[in-house]
């Protein structure tokens, strides 16, 4: 049997054709297309599966999306990062290839995919959080994927983690772990980091010369020894981290919390040195064991396919609900 896994970011899209077995077959990726209507998304995404299956049968598709989400109505009503902030998902694309469809957050995807094919496998208690343009996470709680009224139950990223900050999230909260460590937002946050302070840093002068500077920057001049970026990665946005895993570990007591998304997975090391330091200052509970995704990007296709291969019980009212709407 085969199965299409479609990963929806803020960033790409990626499509890949997958086993029963969680092997990933084939694959393609796009970017987001950068305006459009509310079917552009969905219109991207048909064609990829059509390129790579060439009128071939499929068994059922999963979509992991960025979010939050619509469940009821298969759609992402307001996506901050992306350059489309509405679109459908479900209807048109099970009305083009007429098969189950399976709708999840992108995280939610991803800790499915561990939980059947990962370091995660047969894990109860289990987290999966990717750190990339966002933050955000998928959740099993005793066996059992959260989702939540709408399908936004692990929107993580948007925990406050600072109380005093006047930092706007994309969502408009305030203080909110995405908005303070995301890696779309570490460019914005390490501007404000530098009022008032003074270091003998190149990356220091582009700032004060008004230069752009992106994350990938700072993380390359972390490297290098530069001493803004030291101080930035190593005092401030760590310590973010470390309190946003702390409340995810204080609310759902996870065995295992699997990490994700290239900004974590770009600097592993460091991400686990940093983190080590600050977690158990924040910490109610027994810290749970932190891994590192071994799907390396693919997670997201492996994670969609896999909530289509085996249905999660906490979503198959949903996707009964799309069948009969939409295929009668």
């Amino acid at each position: 049997m085969v199965y299409v896994g479609v990963d929806v970011g803020a960033t790409y899209i990626r499509v890949g054709l997958v086993s029963e077995d969680g092997s990933i077959i084939n694959k393609v990726k796009t970017r987001q297309p950068m305006s459009g209507d509310e079917n552009t998304v969905a219109n991207v995404i048909i064609k990829s599966i059509r390129d790579l299956t060439g009128g071939g049968n499929i068994d059922g598709i999963g979509i992991g999306s960025i979010g939050p989400l619509d469940l009821r109505e298969g759609i992402v009503p307001w996506a901050p990062n992306a350059p489309i902030k509405r679109f459908k998902l479900v209807e048109p694309i099970i009305r083009e290839f007429r098969v189950p469809v399976v709708l999840g957050n992108d995280a939610m995807a991803a800790v499915w995919g561990e939980y059947l094919f990962g370091v995660g496998r047969s894990v109860n208690n289990l987290v999966y959080i990717t750190f990339s343009t966002g933050i955000g996470a998928g959740v099993i709680v005793d066996g059992h994927l959260l989702v939540g009224k709408d399908g936004n139950a692990h929107e993580v990223g948007h925990m406050v983690v600072d109380v005093n900050s006047e930092i706007q999230c994309g969502c408009g909260g305030y203080g909110h772990w995405e908005a303070l460590g995301s890696g779309a937002n570490v460019p914005r946050i390490i501007r404000e980091f530098v009022k008032g302070k003074s270091y003998r840093s190149r990356l220091y002068d582009r700032l004060v010369r008004g230069e752009y500077v992106s994350t990938e920057e700072v993380f390359q001049a972390y490297y290098e020894g530069d001493e803004l970026a030291r101080d930035f990665i190593d005092n401030y946005l760590m310590r973010v981290h470390a309190a946003g895993l702390a409340n995810v570990m204080n609310a759902y007591d996870p065995e295992l919390v699997v990490l994700g998304g290239s900004m974590a997975l770009n600097n592993v090391d460091l991400f686990r040195r940093g983190i080590e330091k600050y977690l158990k200052k924040y910490l109610a509970v027994k810290p749970a064991r932190i891994e590192f995704t071994r799907f390396g990007d693919d997670i997201g296709i492996l994670g969609a396919a896999a909530l289509a291969i085996k249905v999660p019980e906490s979503l198959k009212t949903y996707v009964e609900q799309y069948s009969r709407k939409y295929l009668g």
